[in-house]
């Protein structure tokens, strides 16, 4: 009997140890990698979309560097930035020496949510660069493409109105 408790104690102590290690899972490293826009927040009044000048974007690369893009008021401006992620922590050092440790996770659109506690109360929501969400926020759908461009280039580039001729003109003849 004793033999047995000794071997019960050994398997409960080598599993504690264990499950205690400093394991990262692969599955954020693999799923953060690419482009994210931001599209909406929250905060302690609610949720709020983000449009225009106030997006941001990241691009999080394989070699754990990056690229934050902002609008300022040059126009558009970026900063490089090497990242590394423990669990569910984002750690971003960015190249003018201030970083940032996020929490961040996924919804169940597959949308990346950043927050900087851990109980999400306050957050941004970055989709996949490339795609766009209806009103409703809830059905992704390619973003149309224009030729001679990239699905990236498409979604993140203002789209200029076409040149048509007016209704007169086109009747005039």
């Amino acid at each position: 009997m004793k033999k047995i408790y000794n071997m019960l104690l050994l398997a409960a102590l080598t599993m504690t140890l264990f499950s205690c290690s400093n394991w990262e899972s692969p599955y954020y490293v693999d799923d953060i990698v690419g482009g994210w826009i931001s599209y909406y927040g929250h905060d302690a009044y609610g949720e709020y979309d983000i449009v225009g000048y106030d997006q941001v974007r990241y691009d999080f690369y394989r070699n754990y560097t990056g690229r934050y893009t902002y609008y300022s008021r040059y126009g558009m401006d970026y900063l490089d930035f090497d990242w590394d992620t423990h669990g569910d922590r984002l750690i971003i050092h960015y190249e003018d020496g201030t970083s940032e440790y996020l929490y961040y996770g996924y919804d169940r659109n597959g949308d990346l949510i950043m927050a900087t506690d851990s109980r999400f109360y306050q957050y941004t929501a970055y989709r996949p660069v490339g795609m766009y969400y209806d009103k409703a926020k809830d059905m992704p759908m390619m973003a149309p493409k224009r030729a001679g461009t990239t699905v990236d280039k498409a979604a993140t580039a203002p789209q200029e109105p076409r040149a048509t001729k007016s209704r007169e003109a086109r009747t005039e003849k």
